[in-house]
């Protein structure tokens, strides 16, 4: 995993100015990107989002958390007295994502909803569970339009939490293999914005250094003089590279989450994770995304057990998402470490958590239970770049645990 920030080349503008002041700049319009990103409130179509050039109108409320982001970490622990509903893989697909939304019950059906999604949920806490990336065309018009509910919920109470999964992980390492040629265009279109706002600088890899087989060594090649794909591609790196714009919003969603009673990870979690810290798994994998140089090794163990390429990494983490298992004795293994699992989380953390929320694995006859209702498994291949099947949804009322397949009324404590 790459741990620093990704190099940018500096312009021909900056050629004489104190480094000191260069940095201080840089510094500058990368939180500037980042506000971009966080203030996106026109789209023009649902192919791509543009942002707000202003910003402007947001409440002191909303302001006083756009700062805790930039210093904070996910919190770990969340508690609520409303309803729970969790959504799984979105995988680039707007539409099946506003489907899933409506199904749950908070997202309101304005023809406009691309633009100002209306949040209809009352004091509902949204978790979706990762893997908003790949495979589909609108990955960043998904980001926007979960990010624009969860502004609008917390002005009711409610809130929209957004879990990192293995896709996530994926491209900030730099892996675009699945990655669709829609999506390509999509992160061009942003990354233009975004340097029609702030310049090239905004942006890193907006402009390539030559090497000294093509012209002098250090020399700056124009963006024009590229084709097309090293266009998109360099946009990518730009943006999802460790300390690029969206690697840092992607950075404020969790790797682990807890609502009330019920946990919530991408893959899956085994009591190492927790007798490690699971506030250290989430730190790590914000730090990484944030650009920060890793370099301690608690910090390289903790992303090893978060994001790492082995089976039961928190991301990667398959053993609860079988769907038949093929052995009573399978079953009774995967759901005897589940159970010693949970009962960890009560001893360590002080949470006496009774379920395992995850998504990755796709089930292929929908949302499902197993381990006497101690993991639930909710990723249903709704992208179309994935099974196109149709979108479920899991709502926890209490201990009262449902299946929500079809858009129904829903009677909220607050609205």
């Amino acid at each position: 995993m790459r741990g620093g920030n990704p190099a940018s080349s500096s312009s021909s503008l900056s050629r004489g100015v104190p480094l000191d002041h260069r940095r201080a700049r840089a510094s500058r319009k990368k939180r500037a990107t980042v506000r971009v990103f966080a203030s996106a409130t026109n789209a023009a179509d649902d192919d791509g989002p543009a942002a707000d050039k202003t910003g402007g109108g947001e409440e002191k409320s909303s302001n006083a958390a756009a700062k805790d982001k930039k210093t904070n970490y996910p919190k770990l622990h969340v508690q609520t007295s409303g309803r729970i509903v969790a959504i799984g893989d979105l995988h680039g697909d707007i539409q099946q994502a506003r489907r899933a939304l409506r199904i749950a019950g908070v997202l309101g059906k304005d023809d406009d909803d691309h633009v100002n999604p209306r949040w209809v949920g009352g004091d509902t806490i949204l978790v979706q569970v990762g893997d908003v990336l790949d495979r589909g065309d609108d990955e960043i018009g998904i980001l926007i339009l979960l990010q624009k509910l969860g502004k609008e919920a917390r002005k009711v109470g409610g809130d929209v939490f957004v879990l990192n999964g293995n896709h996530e992980v994926l491209n900030i390492s730099g892996d675009f293999r699945y990655v669709s040629r829609g999506a390509f265009h999509e992160t061009m279109r942003f990354s233009d914005h975004l340097v029609k706002l702030f310049g090239k600088d905004a942006v890193p890899g907006r402009r390539r250094r030559r090497s000294s087989s093509t012209g002098e060594d250090g020399e700056e090649e124009e963006e024009e003089e590229m084709d097309e794909w090293r266009k998109q591609t360099n946009a990518r790196v730009g943006l999802f590279s460790p300390g690029g714009p969206l690697a840092q919003q992607l950075s404020m969603h969790h790797t682990v989450l807890i609502v009330n009673d019920t946990v919530f990870a991408h893959g899956g979690l085994v009591p190492r994770h927790v007798d490690f810290g699971l506030d250290k798994l989430n730190r790590s994998v914000s730090e990484w995304m944030r650009g920060k140089r890793i370099e301690d090794e608690e910090t390289k163990v903790a992303l090893g057990m978060a994001i790492g390429g082995v089976k039961d990494s928190v991301v990667w983490h398959r053993a609860y998402g079988t769907e038949h298992y093929p052995t009573n004795t399978e079953r009774t293994t995967a759901c005897t470490l589940l159970s010693r699992t949970l009962d960890k989380i009560n001893e360590v953390e002080g949470i006496p958590v009774k379920r395992l929320v995850v998504g990755h694995t796709p089930q292929m006859q929908g949302a499902n239970c197993e381990c006497d209702g101690k993991i639930w498994r909710v990723d249903v291949g709704m992208s179309f770049g994935v099974l196109g099947a149709n979108p479920q949804v899991l709502e926890i009322i209490g201990d009262e645990v449902n299946i929500l397949t079809r858009e129904v009324p829903v009677t909220m404590s607050k609205l």
